[in-house]
């Protein structure tokens, strides 16, 4: 049987390794862009702008497209050096319209590439409105977490991520980290009891076990690339344990279009040549879509209206079902006990510390809202120098005394189905697909109850703890990237079954964030590796 997995991110890889130990024959197809190297892999942050011919250019860009235009609404982003990302200049870019903005990589391993390594596991709250339960989920989150080098505590809220068991020591605190913890640990009773706010370390897929040659560094180069490999990698890790199998074929080069169907069964998939712009179509018995929530349902969508038996409008597949992202909304704070004291070189760039607004919810919504904390260290500072209002040579002054004090906590609220989301297809000339992908995206209305409420617990909390926050500010709609539920879990040929098998193909089944019914706060890439390795475990191959 031939097996075709379409996308190589941690999802496709997840999946196809699942099938190779099965036993299958699998053929991964991906546009497979392959990343530019990173530079000077000995060098930490500091070193590197020593190192580099034009540390301008590596750090801020060509056209400096790494400095934010005011209101924004960003504190940082990707930086012009990490290649995995593509925009609207692209050729291939597959969207249109403005309202939601979406991240899209055509790299070997995805968006996974550049995740931010947060591995934290649902529970039976966050799946409320799920026709599974965390105990369909369980086995596979063993396996994700024999897959993954996963470092952080075991501690109080280990019981609201019971897929997750750490297996690396926790990734190292800085000095404002560390105090902050230690504020919140002298005053987490009252601060539970009056913000619902508690503060715990990360649980980071990284390596940092002493003695590994991928052992963290601490370098300070998350976000530019880990140069000791370090941070989980899809395309350096499970692709690669995929390729050593004689089962396995990798096939770059081919951006899928659309699947062919016959009798309720896919037959074929039609896919672009990249190197030639050909399309063409090839035969197949099986296929596993894992191209991300948003290009999965694309190619579903362009699948049902190219087959005869939807497209005598008896079923309207003018719309997916729905789409769904995450709101992220970040709170700056000054930590007055770090005030005037020198910044910290060569640390772990992203996130070691997390925070969870927890509550009875009357409206429906899971109980946790999930958050990141990051003091600010090695990154690109001028948005927050540019925001302090005092002039530019003035606020960088102000800033230097502060930036050991600085911090953000980032959260991201849950989303779910509104009526009208979804994902439709516009003819376009000017596409070499010769045609794009429409996001309709409207936030639900009761969500902004949600997050006033989350805001303000969390702002009283930071005042507990000896912090003065700023002023919140929300991310555009698709910066959340937390992409899902085109092709949800539910009923009708626009759906897929508890399995992840499509209601319209039965050899059709969906391993990435497509079939996610909701989306709940916490961070997604986890929990889409252990959902793919469920999927390839029950899918009838």
């Amino acid at each position: 049987m031939k097996c075709v997995v379409v996308g190589s991110g941690p999802s496709g890889t997840n999946a196809a390794l699942t099938l190779l130990r099965r036993g299958q024959s699998v053929e991964m197809w991906d546009t497979g862009r392959q990343e530019t190297a990173f530079p000077h892999p000995e060098a930490g942050f500091h070193g590197l702008k020593d190192a580099l011919q034009d540390p301008q250019e590596y750090f801020l860009g060509k056209r400096f497209e790494a400095l934010l235009p005011p209101g924004s609404g960003e504190l940082l982003r990707y930086p012009p050096a990490r290649s995995f990302l593509v925009g609207a200049d692209d050729p291939y870019w597959p969207y249109t319209g403005e309202d939601f903005k979406p991240f899209l990589s055509f790299s070997r391993g995805g968006l996974g590439v550049g995740w931010g390594a947060n591995a934290v596991s649902y529970d039976d709250d966050d799946l409320r409105d799920w026709p599974i339960a965390f105990s369909d989920l369980e086995q596979a989150y063993v396996e994700a977490c024999r897959r993954l080098p996963i470092a952080g505590p075991v501690d109080a809220l280990s019981r609201y991520f019971p897929g997750v068991t750490p297996n690396q020591p926790p990734v190292r605190m800085n000095r404002h980290d560390a105090r902050l913890l230690s504020s919140f640990t002298q005053h987490a009773s009252r601060i539970e009891r009056w913000s619902h706010i508690q503060l715990a370390r990360a649980r980071i897929a990284a390596v940092t076990a002493q003695g590994h040659p991928s052992t963290c560094r601490y370098c300070g180069r998350c976000l530019w690339g880990c140069p000791s490999g370090s941070l989980y990698d899809p395309a350096r890790t499970t692709l690669l344990e995929c390729q050593s199998h004689p089962q396995f074929t990798y096939k770059p080069g081919r951006m899928v279009l659309s699947l062919e169907a016959h009798d309720g069964r896919i037959t074929g998939i039609r896919y672009r040549a990249l190197d030639t712009g050909q399309e063409t179509s090839e035969s197949c018995d099986a296929v596993f879509l894992a191209a991300g929530a948003l290009q999965s349902g694309g190619i579903f969508l362009r699948s049902l209206q190219r087959d005869p038996a939807f497209s005598d409008g008896h079923v309207q597949v003018g719309r997916t079902h729905s789409v769904l992202d995450t709101t992220v909304v970040k709170i700056p704070y000054i930590f007055l006990r770090q005030v005037g004291l020198k910044q910290e070189d060569e640390q772990f760039q992203y996130n070691r510390l997390i925070i969870a607004h927890r509550k009875q919810r009357a409206d429906g919504w899971p109980m946790h809202c999930h958050g990141e904390v990051l003091s600010l260290n090695t990154l690109v500072y001028h948005p927050l120098i540019e925001s302090i209002p005092l002039g530019s040579r003035l606020a960088m002054k102000t800033f230097a005394r502060l930036h050991a004090a600085l911090g953000v906590v980032t959260y991201f609220f849950p989303d779910r189905q509104v009526p009208g989301n979804g994902l439709s297809i516009i003819k376009d000339r000017n596409s070499p697909t010769g045609d794009r992908l429409r996001i309709h995206y409207q936030e639900a209305e009761e969500k902004q109850a949600l997050i006033r409420e989350t805001v303000n617990d969390t702002r009283r909390a930071l005042l507990m703890l000896g912090c003065l926050p700023w002023q919140p500010q929300v991310v555009p709609a698709g910066g959340g990237i937390h992409y899902a539920g085109t092709v949800p879990m539910g009923n009708g040929p626009l759906c897929s079954d508890p399995t992840g098998r499509a209601n319209a193909y039965r050899n059709l089944y969906l391993c990435d964030g497509a079939t996610f019914p909701t989306l709940p706060s916490k961070s997604i890439t986890f929990n889409l590796m252990a959902n793919a390795i469920r999927v390839a475990t029950l899918a009838e191959v």
